[in-house]
């Protein structure tokens, strides 16, 4: 644990959070909105979602191929 929370808000892009996560090693950020928090993000979810992204960016390139 630690004194200093790293937070993000709902905003806040995968390409972001993966470097926060990365840089700060660590696993989990909580999601605040105003003083509340609505939800924590892990470093799966942020995978999932780059290599969702990463695939569609993947599919549209060869589109222009064939």
């Amino acid at each position: 644990m630690t004194s200093r929370v790293i937070t993000c808000n709902k905003f806040t892009k995968s390409d972001e959070l993966m470097v926060i996560m990365t840089v700060n090693k660590i696993r989990h950020i909580p999601i605040i909105e105003g003083e509340n928090l609505i939800g924590i993000i892990s470093i799966g979810d942020v995978v999932k979602r780059l290599i969702e992204k990463f695939n569609l960016e993947n599919d549209y390139l060869k589109s222009w191929l064939y």
